[in-house]
């Protein structure tokens, strides 16, 4: 049976034919792009749960961007790279030694994740907030002691984003225990078994350097699996309940807002404006009988009657202005 030509097969030959060029009609389909597969280590991590750790690590990102460009007094961009699903040794044998690596502990459900730091950008970290230039310059050496200390208040920072990001899905506190120099004594799953590793790029300067987290996969699948979060990826969040709408009531009942009216306008001319002096009289277009607009954020809501009350000038609202919801 002869072969069937697509679409994009039959304009590629017609436009061979106008142009005088000759086409291999199989050319495209050469140069399409191949994706390996390992069915050894098959994904196991959906795109809709890929896109939602996406959100939850571009709200990490964003918020350490803030507090580091605080902490340091200079701009930080951080950015989130990719998340990908590795072995846990192949994590380790991508680490450096000496290393910067923080091992954390999860709570609801136990686990344990690692944060890994390069060590050029914990000394530059250290150098900064100790009132220094701050340099990428020095070569990769063993974080001491005391740059351990001074480090805690950023990784327990750390700490705070990862627990406040995660607890959209599920409610969660974190906290790093422990910090380790070689990534060999960093054992919190055993090497077979798949991780996710989250990469974040951090400039500063120009200088490009690398924050990593991991989790292992078996915590995140415990998460993620739950009912509940696999609702909310599914249908998304749910619909309010009477006690979300209740504190949403209550909390716009006391939001106070600005109401003002018009109590009439006039036309003058400019000779008029000009000769204008103490003691004169404009008389505005507007009957006193007659009921004035009322606004709220120059739009008109009700309509109201002049008067006094305490000795003070008031607006008695008469009606509501048609076409104005019960909102």
């Amino acid at each position: 049976m002869a072969k069937v030509l697509s679409q994009n097969e039959i304009d590629s030959l017609l436009n061979s034919v106008s142009s005088g060029e000759r086409i291999n009609v199989d050319e495209e389909s050469r140069l399409q792009k191949i994706s390996l597969y390992d069915f050894k280590h098959p994904n196991l991590i959906s795109k809709e749960q890929m896109r939602l750790l996406e959100n939850i690590h571009e709200g990490i990102v964003r918020n350490l961007s803030v507090f580091l460009s605080a902490q340091l007094r200079m701009i930080v961009d951080m950015n989130l790279l990719t998340i990908d699903q590795i072995m846990y040794s192949e994590f380790v044998m991508s680490i450096n030694s000496p290393a910067a690596t923080y091992v954390g502990t999860i709570s609801s459900p136990h686990s344990q994740f690692v944060l890994e730091i390069s060590p050029q950008l914990v000394v530059f970290i250290v150098e900064r907030l100790f009132g220094g230039q701050g340099s990428f310059d020095h070569s990769i050496r063993s974080i001491s002691v005391i740059e351990r200390k001074v480090m805690k208040r950023v990784v327990d920072r750390v700490a705070q984003e990862i627990s406040k990001n995660w607890k959209e899905v599920h409610d969660l506190n974190c906290e790093f225990s422990r910090f380790e120099g070689n990534p060999e004594f960093v054992q919190i799953v055993p090497a077979s078994e798949p991780v996710i590793v989250v990469s974040m790029e951090v400039s500063i300067r120009g200088t490009v350097s690398m924050l990593n987290l991991c989790y292992p996969y078996m915590w995140i699948s415990s998460v993620i699996s739950t009912p509940d979060v696999q609702e909310k990826i599914l249908f998304g969040s749910r619909k309010a309940t009477e006690d979300d709408v209740s504190i949403v009531t209550d909390c716009l009942g006391l939001t106070t807002v600005d109401l003002k009216t018009i109590l009439g306008s006039s036309r003058l001319k400019v000779r008029e404006i000009v000769n204008l002096e103490e003691g004169d009289v404009i008389r505005l277009n507007t009957d006193i009988i007659k009921q004035v607009p009322i606004y709220i954020k120059n739009k008109r809501v009700f309509n109201g009657s002049i008067g006094t009350k305490e000795r003070q000038y008031a607006i008695r609202i008469e009606s509501k202005e048609k076409g104005v919801g019960n909102d």
